[in-house]
């Protein structure tokens, strides 16, 4: 994140000794040559049309897609010259003006005063993203600042014993290495804002890191199944944990929606899927089928398709309306909106695929081996993997994304009111 922005303004006297010059000058005007007018005439228009911004430029560096910029950026906007100027508003266009947004306290300035600009930034997509900021103040040719920040990625790879290894932008905020485990970890998730994630244990034992907070668990409750997955909810407020009969075990504001747990399943349950808002999830089976509940809508399924390999983890895309589902020989089957970016289905791989994880944007996903290999498709970065490390001993069992749940709430919503929620949430 880069720092905030500090100008130092121009000293009053400065203006003043300024503002009393032009004066003279145009009180001299009638003894001066037609070319003098002239020039003086035009040096008072600039003085009057004075409108400056410090800095013209902005790099907001790289930010987690779908993340927004912790502290916002500032953009100071001067009135250098003799009379008040009155910004009406503040205009950001270009390219990828949806990623980027601004509050400020810019109303009339008299002369000499300013006013701040707090910019952020919220990428929706990978790599380089652009726009440019303008002060609307009647005037032919306000300032213009250049924007520019980078939309990033990474991901998390866990152990059955816990440990965690941390790629691109992810960070790393430890793991469960040197704890003796009643049972090993089968499942991860992450808060979405690079600062905690929980692991939870095949008997419903969570364990949380960073800014993830415990709800509860089933660690001393009877399980029929072991537990097999766990969702966040949109907040961040709860979490469900799933067994592998469909029961779901719901904590903190996480609601209940349903389960399989009195349904006869053919195969057993292997994942969970929360819907973008939080008020529903999908369960998958490892023959393909789909459970739906709440708000999470039926797409599709490979439940009537023989299957080479056994699915053993699902995506969601991010508006909700589609998801992918992965087998453990990498075969990779799309449903809804989701599109097909590739699979490792015709691949000889040394280690079968156990999980796979989207980028917030949709544009992609990974698919991660029970030796920490990692497969990216789509605009999903390859930002390292855990295959033929130390910590690959114990077999990797979940990969989780460091991208947002929350951004998926803001699809579809207008750059304004996004930029505004955004920035009081970052102060």
């Amino acid at each position: 994140m880069s720092s905030v922005w500090r100008v130092i303004k121009p000293a009053p006297r400065a203006l003043l000794v300024a503002g009393a010059a032009g004066l003279l000058v145009a009180l001299a005007l009638p003894l001066w040559s037609g070319a003098g007018v002239a020039a003086a005439a035009a040096g008072v228009a600039a003085t009057g049309d004075a409108l400056t911004a410090a800095p013209t430029s902005l790099d907001l560096g790289d930010i987690t897609v779908g993340d927004v910029s912790a502290v916002p950026d500032a953009v100071t906007l001067t009135n250098g010259g003799t009379s008040a100027d009155t910004i009406t508003s503040i205009a950001i266009g270009g390219a990828d003006y949806n990623d980027f947004g601004e509050t400020n306290n810019c109303t009339t300035l008299a002369a000499g005063a300013s006013c701040t600009v707090d910019v952020i930034f919220e990428p929706g997509a990978l790599g380089l993203r652009q726009a440019t900021l303008t002060p609307v103040d009647g005037s032919a040719s306000p300032p213009v600042v250049t924007l520019e920040g980078t939309g990033s990625e990474g991901y998390y790879e866990v152990t059955a014993q816990g440990a965690v290894a941390a790629h691109g932008d992810a960070n790393s905020l430890g793991g469960l290495t040197g704890t003796t485990l009643t049972r090993p970890i089968v499942a991860s998730t992450t808060t979405g804002d690079d600062s905690g994630y929980w692991l939870a244990a095949s008997d419903g034992g969570v364990f949380t890191f960073g800014d993830a907070a415990y709800y509860g668990s089933t660690g001393a409750i009877h399980l029929n199944k072991p537990i097999v997955g766990i969702a966040a909810t949109l907040d961040n407020g709860g979490y469900w944990l799933i067994a592998s009969d469909g029961g779901v075990f719901s904590f903190g504001d996480a609601r209940f929606y349903g389960s399989t747990g009195g349904i006869h399943l053919n195969k057993p349950i292997v994942g969970v899927a929360p819907t973008p808002d939080g008020g529903g999830y999908w369960l998958v089976a490892s023959d393909g089928g789909i459970f739906t509940f709440g708000d999470a809508n039926y797409y599709g399924s490979t439940g009537a398709i023989h299957l080479n390999k056994p699915i053993v983890g699902m995506a969601p895309t991010p508006d909700g309306r589609g998801y992918w589902l992965v087998a453990s020989d990498g075969g990779v089957f799309s449903f809804g909106d989701a599109a097909y970016y590739g699979s490792t289905g015709a691949i000889h791989l040394n280690k079968p695929i156990v999980g796979m994880a989207a980028t917030p944007d949709g544009g992609g996903y990974w698919l991660m081996a029970s030796d920490g290999g990692i497969f990216a498709f789509g605009d999903a970065p390859f930002d390292g993997s855990s295959a033929g490390t130390s910590a690959s001993a114990s077999p990797y069992v979940t990969i989780a994304g460091d991208g947002p749940p929350t951004y998926q709430a803001y699809v579809g919503e207008p750059a304004a009111r996004r930029a505004a929620d955004e920035v009081d949430r970052a102060r």
